[in-house]
């Protein structure tokens, strides 16, 4: 799930056609979510290595979200603004809603995926999410947090994600660190995650692995 910085009613989007191109058109956020017009979208999984386990970064998103409050998602999630792509949008998405520095060269490109999601009769999200890949060293305590958007981050174990994700465990427990500075042990289940139709969670861990595993070639969402 997406969300871009200058979250607002007035923020704007290009309209993109059933291809993903450009129409030309712009249309503000919540007549985008309204209607169900076709826009762009940033997503970042994040994995890195904690306490000698290769693990991925999820954020949980605030409660004061309009959509999705309180379920976890990918590291980092933004909508794309008029006139702005990846190359833009990446790395400021990272620096706002983590306070790290992440050039967009960083980045390994896993495709587009595209996502149609019925939150609310009056929020229907109908998006094209440019997917990434980032390997990097990082540290709960090496991060600042958007208080606004993110309720907190975990570290989930690469390998339990999957289990999780498969159906072969029903939670894993793992530390909250909240956006306040505190932290605690939760359980968290696939159920705890923005909703999806098409696996997606379970398809970014396994590219995660793939990578891991010294894998370069294919790696497509």
């Amino acid at each position: 799930m997406a969300r871009c910085a200058r979250e607002g009613p007035t923020e704007s989007f290009d309209v993109l056609d059933c291809a993903g191109k450009k129409t030309g058109k712009v249309i503000a956020r919540d007549d985008a979510h309204e209607t169900g017009v076709w826009h762009g979208a940033f997503h970042c999984l994040m994995i890195t290595e904690v306490n000698h386990r290769q693990c991925a970064l999820f954020q949980k998103r605030s409660a004061l979200k309009k959509i999705a409050p309180n379920r976890f998602d990918v590291s980092v999630g933004g909508h794309y603004a008029s006139g702005e792509d990846a190359r833009v949008a990446g790395p400021r998405e990272i620096s706002e809603e983590l306070g790290i520095a992440a050039p967009f060269s960083g980045l390994i490109p896993l495709g587009r995926r595209i996502f149609v999601y019925c939150f609310t009769p009056e929020v229907r999200e109908y998006e094209f999410q440019d997917v990434f890949l980032l390997p990097c060293s990082i540290r709960s305590e090496d991060l600042t947090l958007q208080q606004e958007e993110l309720d907190g981050i975990i570290f989930a174990e690469v390998e339990q994600g999957i289990a999780l994700f498969s159906g072969r465990i029903r939670q894993l427990e793992t530390v909250l660190y909240r956006s306040d500075g505190s932290r605690q042990t939760i359980p968290v289940s696939a159920g705890d995650f923005v909703p999806c139709l098409d696996s997606y969670y379970l398809k970014l861990l396994v590219l995660a692995r793939r990578y891991l595993n010294g894998e370069r070639e294919a790696l497509v969402i």
